[in-house]
């Protein structure tokens, strides 16, 4: 018996999308292109993704995105300091980007440039995916409260994709470390006023018990 391997030609298809889309954007990438760059007929392509590019699109960003959540995890581990977490971070994105040639783009980011009016769909996934990445690293931050590391959150996720484009712009990963660097201070002073503040109540504590 012949093993199935109807799932890997999906995921070579959706594999090559995201490459596509992170450096050529939703734009340049074509069906045939993703077709042939995944090694199986176009019409196979349609077998697995019926709703054409707008599904190609759609699961190739969520794709991205659950790749880069298990690293925030690793990164922003609840047991290291903050700012060496943000630190850390862009320092591996400047890692990869180099690794990579300094050509490539955010798959999301990408995306989210090129979408237009009648592409609310796209755009809802690329909210989403954000979303993740943003919920991911809040849950790991110090802060007076949920609202507070939500906010700083999403600034490293400005931070990370604003990055993005002035490195491809200057083919150097210069942004994403001057970024990390500054956004740590960020995280170092909000982790500061977190302590300060937890040692002004045991203090107003310990004084109401005697």
């Amino acid at each position: 018996m012949r093993p199935d391997r109807s799932g890997d030609a999906r995921l070579r298809f959706l594999e090559a999308a995201e490459a596509m889309l992170c450096t050529s954007g939703m734009a340049g990438t074509g069906i045939k292109d993703v077709a042939a760059r995944g090694g199986a007929p176009i019409g196979s392509l349609y077998h697995y993704f019926p709703g054409g590019k707008a599904q190609l699109v759609a699961e190739a960003v969520e794709l991205n995105a659950a790749r880069v959540v298990p690293l925030i995890e690793k990164l922003f581990a609840e047991d290291r300091d903050p700012a060496r977490c943000v630190r850390q971070f862009f320092d591996t994105v400047a890692d990869g980007f180099e690794r990579a040639g300094r050509g490539k783009g955010c798959a999301i980011g990408a995306v989210a440039l090129d979408v237009t009016p009648d592409d609310d769909g796209i755009r809802t996934v690329c909210h989403e995916a954000f979303g993740s990445w943003t919920s991911a690293i809040a849950a790991r931050l110090a802060g007076p409260d949920d609202r507070t590391r939500q906010s700083f959150a999403e600034a490293i996720v400005v931070g990370l994709e604003g990055a993005f484009v002035l490195a491809r712009a200057s083919r150097s990963s210069d942004p994403f470390r001057e970024a990390g660097r500054w956004l740590s201070v960020a995280a170092e002073t909000l982790t500061s006023s977190v302590e300060q503040r937890r040692a002004r109540t045991a203090r107003g504590t310990g004084a109401h018990g005697i």
